[in-house]
């Protein structure tokens, strides 16, 4: 009964990965594209309860200071910020919901900047992460070799998106940020209900995932920008104000497995210096 009890409470904090609230209108679509374009789901979008967006579709729990607005203010371009939690591939082209228009909408010809985070809600990584969970608290095994398949099965949609951003938005560059370090060898209290060995099956997850999205943006065009280096000594296994996502008991954001205020920032940080690094803003 006991380890059920954990089970329970594990399985509630973690539902916050999947949650989805009521939308609401959004803006109008720029017919020739805004200056910049972010694109993405809630790791680009959300710091939970932190700095919300009221003005925002509800559904995406979208932050007043994302990494995309950050990004934006540092390098003084205007913004449509069309990320949104829960999304995946699909919701670039079609509506994610009542009063969500597709993310593409927003490119076109003006458009300069473009940045991409999107792919883990297609690689079900919420749910493979929710197991590994449940399964370490009753002694079993984390998830198999169908997480692998899940991850590698977005390749194909994911390069697809990226050639119809070039054609949509001809103008624009396009930056890929990857997933930062979520869980450091081993674990930590932090993260219940993950052993160590399943702490490095989950870290490992997010560095396939992390390849596949560099290997579509190297064939199609984009800029791949490795976020995972800069966030070491940042995991969730870091301390409150140092780390850049919540764990499973959350204390910033009330999402576990979601960036903080400082890792929006760092996330921005990183991609700022690639951005300029490439020159290609001019």
């Amino acid at each position: 009964m006991a380890n059920l009890r954990r089970v329970t409470t594990i399985t509630a904090s973690l539902l916050a990965l999947v949650a989805v609230a009521v939308a609401a209108p959004t803006s109008a679509v720029p017919t020739e594209g805004a200056e910049y374009v972010a694109l993405g789901d809630s790791g680009a979008a959300t710091t939970g309860v932190r700095n919300f967006d009221a003005s925002a579709p509800l559904r995406c729990i979208r932050s007043t200071a994302d990494t995309p607005k950050l990004v934006a203010q540092d390098l003084g371009l205007r913004l449509d910020d069309r990320t949104c939690s829960s999304a995946r591939i699909p919701d670039l082209t079609t509506s994610q919901g009542p009063g969500i228009a597709p993310q593409f909408d927003a490119l076109g010809p003006n458009t300069r900047l473009v940045t991409v985070h999107i792919g883990a809600n297609d690689a079900l990584m919420a749910e493979h992460i929710i197991a590994c969970h449940a399964t370490g608290v009753l002694g079993r095994a984390c998830a198999g070799p169908s997480w692998d398949a899940d991850i590698d099965g977005i390749a194909a949609s994911y390069s697809t998106a990226l050639r119809q951003i070039s054609t949509l938005a001809p103008n624009a560059k396009v930056f890929v940020d990857g997933w930062p370090l979520y869980i450091r060898d081993g674990g930590c209290p932090e993260v219940v209900g993950l052993r160590p060995s399943d702490a490095v099956h989950v870290q490992a997850a997010f560095d396939r995932l992390n390849t596949v999205v560099a290997r579509g943006a190297a064939a199609n065009g984009a800029t791949y920008v490795d976020t995972r280096t800069a966030s070491e000594g940042h995991d969730m296994c870091a301390p409150v104000g140092v780390r850049w996502f919540d764990p499973v008991l959350a204390t910033e954001t009330l999402l576990p497995y979601h960036p903080t205020p400082q890792g929006m920032r760092g996330v921005a940080d990183v991609i700022v210096a690639a951005v300029r690094a490439s020159g290609k803003l001019g």
